[in-house]
């Protein structure tokens, strides 16, 4: 089973630091709800001291050159703000840049690494996600290395600018960091406008794990895909749950009749056709008009540079007509 990304309970509120799989597990119940401030105080000329997003004072070397990423989306704004040659080892999951493929694997796999490992590699600064366990972010500071935690597990693109740009801070790239945030808020800026002059709002159902297929978990209000999916153009068939990422039945399905549906879950064993081939779906408008989509996941889980990319791929299955060319 592949590691899961951020906006699940842990598997399925790991939907989001890389991608899905099967059930969910719940999630630590001590997660900030709102990111602190990036700010570096400068005290001796190597070293800084910052306020990471579990609200921690942190002090690492002002000038780092040995990097190590707990989380693959970590590990893409590493390389996004130009520090890529830094990063000396990456977890099991990290898949993106193309770069990452021949960095040594520090584990990962039910939130577990290999500290031994870690410690030989001897890095100025480990990153940690908002889902990496705090036994683990505690048993590296303990072993005397800087563990820098980025992200919450209240998400929103807000927030991942914000990451961006404490994970700058960090790392003395703050310039690189306010650019890189600027030129994603760019196209999102485009893409809302673009999204504004659709005609009709579809309804949506966003598949991220059918395990069971007669009880396949869904997205509800309060959470980082429902955001994108409300962003792109549609309407959520659950936006009314109690739930962030409600369980639900095939009949709640059925009965909310989308007019899209899209799978989050497809590169982890579910097909469109067998989506399609589900008994008493024929009867959904999205079904009947073949408007099955799977998506990557990793664009629209992982809380990183690549937030935007998820947003138009979104955007692009919802509303084809308006990126159609004249």
């Amino acid at each position: 089973m592949k590691y899961k990304s951020l906006f699940i309970p842990t598997l399925l509120l790991a939907l989001m630091l890389s991608a899905c799989g099967s059930a969910p597990i719940a999630a630590p119940t001590a997660a900030p709800t709102q990111l602190p401030v990036a700010t570096a105080v400068l005290q001796e000329p190597d070293t800084r001291t910052i306020t990471d997003s579990a609200g921690r004072e942190v002090t690492v070397p002002a000038d780092a050159a040995r990097l190590i990423s707990l989380a693959p989306s970590t590990t893409e704004i590493l390389f996004a703000l130009g520090a890529g040659e830094r990063v000396i080892a990456v977890d099991d999951f990290s898949d993106f840049p193309a770069e990452v493929g021949n960095l040594p694997r520090i584990g990962g796999l039910d939130y577990s690494y290999n500290t031994e490992q870690i410690v030989a590699l001897e890095p100025d600064i480990v990153f940690a996600a908002a889902i990496t366990s705090p036994e683990a972010v505690q048993q590296l500071t303990q072993l005397g290395i800087s563990v820098v935690v980025v992200g919450t597990f209240e998400t929103t693109f807000e927030s991942v600018f914000d990451d961006i740009r404490l994970m700058g801070t960090v790392l003395g790239r703050t310039a690189t960091a306010d650019d890189t945030v600027a030129a994603m808020q760019q196209r999102l800026a485009a893409l809302t406008d673009l999204v504004a002059t659709a005609n009709t709002t579809p309804r949506v159902y966003w598949e991220i794990d059918a395990t069971d297929e007669t009880k396949p978990y869904s997205i509800g209000p309060g959470n980082f895909i429902d955001d994108i999916l409300t962003r792109a153009g549609g309407v959520n068939i659950f936006a009314t749950s109690d739930n962030p990422y409600p369980q639900v039945s095939a009949e709640q399905v059925v009965a909310g009749d989308p007019q899209v549906i899209i799978m989050s879950n497809a590169a982890y064993g579910t097909t469109v056709e067998s989506l399609l081939a589900r008994p008493g779906w024929d009867v959904i408008s999205a079904v009947r008009e073949q408007r099955v989509y799977p998506i990557d996941d990793n664009l629209v889980s992982r809380p990183g540079p690549r937030i935007v990319d998820g947003l138009e791929a979104a955007a692009r299955l919802i509303h084809p007509e308006l990126f159609a060319l004249p």
